[in-house]
């Protein structure tokens, strides 16, 4: 069974973002008692003075359970580490002499500054990916926002006509949404809808993306794909979700499908032309008989009901 998990993404990178400013707050801290402890001359506290303290401060037993996992695994972090292992440790050893001798040398104390500046502005940078990619995240699905798919079919757009290959979008439906809502309630239906989102990426090819594109409508992008590859890979995801239980987590299950509505990405046509397209052969979807992959055809329907 399939557990619907809200927002697990957004979680995810909450909780990345909340470590790094801890480390942070850890370097103001003990940058702070520092400072104190050599202007007024009086003994640093003994946690000040321990080399290695970064293994036991709250970022680095944080980085210690997630280093091998994504995206905690990615360079930057193993260099935002170092840079923390390293300040925390200048700051002990510049303590240890800053209470009891008359000066610190001055490149000693410029050399921790730039430690401090480099960390500083490697957080700050982690910090702000992260937000944005927060931002960017539907926060019931985990999918990618409506906003995020304009830009990047904008793009998507403008790569297929340089290179003159083929790709297609599609519009994928929860069929007989409102009646999960209204039998179920809304908190089920909500469950189905991140559900639906976790398979949908699950299923598709690595380079595919899944877009929130209102209510229970998703939009998918495959790129580098003719149609007929592209309903191949769509049958896969739409057997997938057919097939799979969704556990509403009191000893209840729910089973649903969903229908998609495909087209061609015509470079030269506008975005919401194509969006137009792939919502007709939806509409085709429904009409014959949900649970299906129709493809877009000059004589579609007009209008969704």
């Amino acid at each position: 069974m399939i557990a619907g998990d809200a927002d697990s993404h957004r979680h995810r990178y909450d909780r990345i973002v909340s470590a790094v400013e801890r480390a942070g707050a850890e370097v103001d801290d003990r940058l702070a008692r520092f400072h104190r402890s050599a202007i007024c001359k009086v003994r640093p506290d003994p946690d000040l003075l321990k080399l290695g303290a970064h293994g036991s401060s709250s970022f680095g037993l944080w980085y210690e359970e997630r280093k091998d996992a994504p995206p905690v695994d990615q360079p930057a972090f193993g260099t935002l580490v170092a840079l923390h292992e390293a300040l925390l440790n200048h700051i002990a050893l510049l303590a240890e002499r800053a209470w009891k001798d008359a000066r610190v040398p001055v490149q000693e104390y410029d050399a921790l500054l730039e430690k401090v500046t480099a960390f500083n502005e490697l957080a700050g940078r982690l910090t702000r990916a992260f937000q944005a990619a927060i931002s960017d995240i539907d926060p019931l699905t985990g999918t990618q926002t409506r906003q995020v798919m304009l830009r990047d079919l904008k793009r998507e757009l403008q790569r297929a006509r340089r290179a003159g290959t083929p790709g297609c979008l599609a519009l994928a439906d929860v069929d007989r949404f409102k009646s999960i809502n209204d039998g179920y309630g809304h908190a089920v239906g909500d469950m189905v809808l991140a559900a639906v989102a976790g398979l949908l990426i699950e299923s598709l090819r690595p380079y595919d993306s899944v877009y929130r594109y209102g209510g229970e409508e998703f939009l998918l992008c495959l790129p580098e794909t003719g149609p007929e590859e592209a309903r191949r890979v769509l049958e896969r995801v739409r057997g997938r979700v057919a097939g799979q239980s969704i556990a509403l987590g009191d000893g209840r299950s729910l089973s649903v499908t969903v229908s998609f509505g495909l087209t061609l990405m015509t470079p030269r046509r506008p975005i919401e032309e194509l969006i137009e397209r792939a919502d007709k052969a939806l509409y085709l979807a429904k009409e014959n008989g949900r649970d299906r992959v129709e493809v877009w055809r000059p004589e579609a329907p007009d209008a969704r009901a």
